[in-house]
């Protein structure tokens, strides 16, 4: 008998969303509201995972080739190991604050607490604060942090990110029916052309070695490809992905809502750019007549977890989040008209016009159009986040839009076009992504256990030399770990992102466990 692999994994699915706000219930909140929000929660997990269906093909697909599924594992595992999480390797600066909020949350009693010093000036200066931030995704790894120590703790969350990714490129598998490594390639490939205006306005190797802003078009306009988002905000993307993917391959009505309200905990800003496709999964699984049906589609809908589960994970995540200042600028932006259509021709323009002639009257391509033009004219606190971030779903529903059209497409130049940009970009984001702290994991290495510098700098090239000069400069420093220690760093300007003065919040006064 073959393994239920379908039902094993989907059923992972569910755990792996779930578990990170289980566990802010029993260890964020007092007794009161821990015994009675995480008993609805466990309720609400127990009623979704008795209406997940395996579907048996999938698990043929699956079985099929084992070889091909055991050499993919090892292909995510060698990406993820380079992703700088658990401070193997290198690590981009995003890190500075991910490990430090990490480190927090492994070092500190929960609720995170904090007495605010040596910002001077800072308006949450001498303030006693609560750390309140999207931080569910780092929550299993940390408890494990703080049961066997930050080393273990940050182990742990680099086998949480390798999880969550096998369980988001196996459900990216079920909805194109594919598990081959052509959906590695289209998965970790995946990507926008924005690099190249990075690449028209910089040297190739003054990117590489970070002299260089790749943000060529501003804060604002800006988009990432599959391995950037995994590389740079794998706590946001793989959660919003893979609740994305749970509803659309045949979710259960009834849990729809309640994975949904999951990614506001997750990933608020995924969360706002999911509801127009949450929305339109409602309106596609409509049946009959809106005037002599709707009880009858309506009440599939009336489940526990979709009513009382969703209500106390978007009202109580709402509440906690709601004293953070940080998110709470909003404004409405303008572009230079030439930077903003090179910007959407880059971003998604020109892909979604290679494959339009097969999706011209399909509603979820028109949707995703509909989604990304707007994005680049508002701004959600003061960085990248709003645009950057809430056109996550879109992008990765325009990915499996690409991934159909190359399945079903048997020819034609549009399909050799949409190759030709699926290779670019490939090529681009795998060479850069993962091969940028190769680069530089091996250089640390070279230049602290090796005597090449010397070798390299006595040569009579001249590019030689300068490879050696590079390796020799950074001897003896630490190059590879991005890591500010601790949240209250004064090095840290951004504090103000990650917590709130308890003074006036709700969360604390009502919810949060005193200590």
């Amino acid at each position: 008998m073959k393994a239920n692999w379908d039902g094993i994994l989907t059923k992972a699915s569910y755990l792996y969303l779930s578990l990170p706000f289980l566990i802010f219930c029993l260890a964020w909140l007092n007794l009161t509201s821990s015994i009675a929000f995480s008993s609805i929660t466990l309720v609400s997990i127990f009623l979704c995972l008795k209406n997940v269906h395996s579907d048996f093909s999938i698990n043929y697909l699956v079985s099929k080739n084992p070889r091909i599924i055991w050499v993919s594992l090892l292909i995510i595992l060698f990406i993820i190991f380079f992703s700088g999480i658990g401070h193997y390797t290198y690590q981009n600066n995003d890190h500075l604050y991910r490990g430090a909020l990490f480190a927090d949350l492994v070092k500190y009693d929960w609720p995170v607490m904090y007495k605010v010093s040596g910002f001077p000036g800072h308006f949450l200066e001498g303030k006693t604060t609560m750390m309140t931030y999207y931080l569910g995704f780092y929550l299993p790894a940390a408890a494990v942090g703080k049961a066997l120590g930050l080393e273990f703790g940050r182990f742990a969350l680099f086998l949480w990110t390798f999880i969550g990714t096998v369980l988001v490129v196996f459900q990216t598998g079920k909805y194109l029916r594919k598990f081959n490594y052509k959906l590695l390639l289209l998965f970790f490939g995946w990507g926008t052309l924005f690099f190249i205006g990075a690449l028209y306005k910089n040297s190739f190797i003054d990117i590489y070695t970070e002299k260089a802003n790749p943000l060529w078009a501003g804060m604002i306009l800006y988009a990432d490809s599959n391995l950037g988002l995994i590389y740079w905000t794998f706590n946001q993307s793989l959660t919003a992905w893979l609740v994305l993917l749970l509803i659309f391959n045949k979710g259960p009505k009834q849990n729809i809502i309640f994975l949904y309200s999951l990614t506001f905990f997750l990933s608020p800003f995924a969360f706002v750019g999911m509801f127009p496709f949450i929305i339109f999964s409602v309106c596609k699984n409509y049946e009959g007549t809106l005037k002599f049906d709707l009880w009858k589609n309506v009440k599939h809908y009336l489940s526990f977890q979709n009513i009382i589960g969703a209500a106390l994970v978007v009202g109580l995540n709402f509440i906690y989040i709601d004293s953070n200042k940080a998110g709470k600028f909003f404004q409405v932006l303008h572009h230079r008209p030439k930077i903003l259509i090179v910007f959407y021709l880059l971003s998604w323009a020109i892909i979604a016009f290679l494959i339009s002639s097969k999706f011209k009257k399909n509603t979820l391509f028109w949707l995703v159009i509909i989604v990304l033009i707007p994005l680049p004219f508002f701004q959600q606190g003061f960085g990248i986040d709003f645009p950057g971030r809430l056109s996550i779903p879109a992008l990765f529903f325009l990915m499996l839009l690409v991934g159909q059209f190359l399945i079903e497409e048997k020819s034609g130049w549009r399909k050799w076009a949409v190759l030709a940009y699926m290779s670019v970009s490939a090529i681009w984001h795998i060479g850069f992504e993962v091969g940028k702290p190769i680069i530089w994991t091996s250089a640390e290495n070279i230049s602290h256990k090796t005597d090449w510098d010397d070798q390299l700098m006595a040569a009579e090239n001249p590019e030689l030399q300068k490879v050696g000069k590079i390796l020799k400069d950074i001897e003896g420093k630490d190059i590879l770990i991005q890591d500010h220690k601790t949240i209250v760093n004064p090095n840290n300007n951004v504090i103000w992102n990650y917590m709130a003065d308890i003074e006036g919040s709700r969360f604390y006064r009502w919810f949060a466990k005193k200590q």
